[in-house]
């Protein structure tokens, strides 16, 4: 049999087939390499500027967690390839093995210093171990290797080059020598950026070109982290710039107004990775000149829109592909910069979670346009971890994988399922959604497969077709997978394995095309463990895992949800009412075991009972505090009150006073706990207590 050709790294490809490395979800990262491929131990990688920013960002730049979760992505993916952020980085190594077959145009050999000068979104790597972080720099030390073929770009690292400057510096590299080309002969330049390393590279690239009089003007975002300070770092600003302004960038109109800037500029260049950054590009350079984007992630397309409404001629660039040329340059450049980066001191600097700098490259376009709403219908996100979770959806969605949604009940794990579906490339095909655990075990084959006539006594006579018929060529979403009998495990597996099944008392295969998003708040891998999960099926299913945070996890976004529901059912009742702030300020301070169903369900029963339009912090009380809120009526025989009063003022909050301690008591235990929760002495507590009887 003749042997397969394999191209461009996709023997690796394990999800889904048929796409290359860089578009896959999942690639094939085992140690041993075929005779065409060569084997790199890793030693340093950069991770890309937006992927660390959010890494850390959703790891409450905790250096464990960090560390962690740079490992969880290399597990489910193979690959460093952040699916927030869509980026991977480059890296730096030894040598270990080279293939027989390998095509080695630059002789490499074992033990070889090598750098990766291609993203790591399309190599497979394995980590074993994240040894440290350098946040000055974006990069870590590990331990691990990585997988590469002939089409991989691989340079010989240069002696006596600091390997953390140079990574950084090729990871800019199409862009930097893009710009040695652009700038010669030119005179005023303009470079947007919120990293001063960044800005510096092109800076230098510029002046080594331009002409000895050319103005190179710096414009950085006031909330640019100096991550490198000293007097080396000083001079080497006061060679590469002729101004440096600080600006908020998110303000672009305000930047260009304060900097009288408007039309100045032969060229700009974008190495910004916030919004706003190409605006102030476009408008600051002269009918004629030259915008340069360091990467597609800095609102490439929003400047083109710009251009258009401007009526502006401009030449827009971005990188070019891939040159060998690129290396050279970079490393002549880091050589020219290597006294300044050395002799200077490097912060070590955490990240602030400021929704106003959106992370993901998505996210960014999506706010810029006003697309995001339409994206995200009522899916309500305003948390730090709903975010995190709402960008790994709008990622996944483009990947035709099957998903694993998991997390506890009540906290919208189908309205996930929605989301994917809706922003998938089957959008516009079926989308059919079962709860495993509501199907009786007798007819749960019948429903997913369908049955042919006359399959059993009581079937229709033309036969019926299944869920997984009914939902060829789209989604099929099954919820509450765990509760599948191991019979009912084995022939899904085969469904996904095969891509065909048998209707009940059928003889002729059907062929199905579907995507499978399955949902759990069960523990899976411990019914794995119990025998009551098929651990292959559990596989096959979790190519990827989005877990859906609890309430208690996102609080932040409780008001969003309040107001969501408030308008729900104003609308469904016809009535209108509202809720004070400091009453839905309590809800967050709330314990939600049921998470958004439980609050759905509290803000539904509050505005039914409501007496007035509005809900005040006394009604959330009552309603979330019932026994303490428990009052005796007063006697009906004493006529002593005024007609119509059901307690005075004094009995009351006695007898709140009374409830609320007897809910403490029982609560925390020891008068001392007690105490110190309600506030008062542990004298004080003692003597009410014997006042009321407690």
């Amino acid at each position: 049999m003749e042997e397969v050709k394999f191209q461009y790294g996709t023997r690796r490809v394990l999800e889904p087939e048929h796409v290359l490395p860089t578009s896959a979800w999942r690639l094939d990262n085992s140690r041993k390499i075929h005779e065409d491929e060569i084997r790199v131990d890793i030693k340093k990688i950069h991770i890309e500027g937006t992927s660390f920013k959010q890494i850390c960002m959703e790891a409450n730049n905790n250096e464990e967690k960090i560390k962690q979760r740079i490992i969880d992505i290399v597990i489910r993916r193979g690959k460093l390839h952040n699916p927030v952020t869509d980026t991977g980085g480059l890296f730096s190594g030894v040598v270990s093995q080279v293939g027989r077959s390998f095509n080695n145009k630059k002789a490499f050999k074992q033990g070889d210093s090598v750098v990766c000068n291609a993203s790591l979104a399309s190599v497979p790597i394995y980590l074993d171990k994240v040894v440290s972080i350098d946040r000055a720099f974006g990069q870590i030390d590990v331990e691990g290797y990585a997988i590469l073929t002939e089409e991989i770009p691989l340079v010989r690292m240069p002696e006596g080059v600091p390997t953390n400057l140079l990574l950084f510096t090729f990871n800019e590299s199409g862009t930097l020598y893009r710009i040695s080309t652009t700038a010669v002969g030119k005179r005023k330049f303009l470079i947007v950026g919120n990293n001063l390393l960044s800005n510096l590279l092109f800076g230098y690239a510029v002046r080594k070109v331009a002409r000895e009089d050319a103005e190179v003007v710096c414009l950085l975002d006031k909330k640019t982290d100096m991550v490198l300070r000293g007097e080396s770092i000083s001079q080497l600003i006061k060679l590469v710039f002729s101004e440096v302004h600080y600006v908020d960038i998110l303000k672009p109109m305000e930047c260009l107004k304060g900097l009288r800037a408007d039309s100045l500029f032969d060229v700009s260049i974008n190495c910004a990775d916030i919004p706003g950054a190409e605006t102030i590009n476009i408008l600051a350079t002269k009918s004629g000149g030259t915008v340069v984007f360091a990467n597609l992630i800095n609102n490439y397309n929003i400047a083109l829109y710009i251009t258009e409404s401007i009526s502006r001629q401009l030449d827009i660039r971005s990188a070019d592909g891939y040159l060998e040329a690129y290396d050279d340059f970079d490393i002549e450049l880091v050589k020219d910069l290597m006294p300044y980066i050395e002799g200077a001191s490097t912060a070590n600097l955490t990240v602030d979670d400021d929704p106003a700098y959106p992370i993901n490259r998505q996210t960014r376009l999506q706010e810029a346009s006003g697309q995001r709403k339409s994206l995200l219908e009522d899916f309500i996100c305003e948390s730090r971890a709903m975010a995190a979770v709402l960008d790994e959806i709008l990622t996944v969605s483009k990947y035709d994988c099957n998903v694993l949604i998991t997390g506890e009940t009540g906290v919208g794990k189908e309205k996930v399922a929605n989301l994917i579906h809706k922003n998938s490339n089957r959008k516009m095909h079926p989308f059919v959604k079962v709860n495993c655990a509501s199907i009786a075990p007798t007819l749960i084959e019948s429903e997913f497969f369908g049955y042919d006539k006359g399959a059993f006594t009581g079937a229709n006579e033309k036969g019926k077709k299944g869920f997984f018929e009914l939902a060829d060529n789209g989604t099929i979403f099954l919820d509450e997978i765990g509760e599948l009998s191991p019979d009912m495990q084995a022939k899904l597996l085969r469904v996904i394995q095969d891509g065909e099944f048998f209707r009940v008392g059928g003889t002729v295969p059907i062929k199905t095309n579907v995507r499978i998003l399955s949902a759990t708040n069960r523990e899976l891998e411990d019914f794995i463990e119990e025998g009551l999960f098929r651990r292959d099926l559990y596989y096959r299913l979790n190519v990827v895992r989005i877990r859906v945070p609890n309430l208690e996890e996102r609080t932040g976004d409780i008001p969003a949800l309040v107001r969501f529901f408030l308008d729900k059912y104003n609308r469904k009742f016809e009535i209108n009412r509202t809720m004070d702030d400091d009453a839905i300020e309590y809800l967050k301070q709330c314990d939600w075991p049921g998470n958004i169903r439980e609050l759905e369900n509290v803000v539904q029963r509050l505005m039914i009972s409501a007496t007035g339009e509005n809900i005040n912090l006394l009604d959330i009380m009552k309603e979330l505090h019932s026994d303490v809120f428990e009052v005796s009526p007063v006697n009906n025989h004493d006529d002593s009150g005024p007609t119509g009063q059901v307690m005075d003022l004094e009995k009351m909050v006695s007898n709140f006073e009374k409830n609320i301690l007897k809910h403490a008591c029982d609560q925390f235990g020891s008068t001392r706990k007690v105490a110190k929760a309600v506030g008062i002495s542990q004298t004080q507590l003692v003597r009410k207590k014997k006042k009321y009887g407690i």
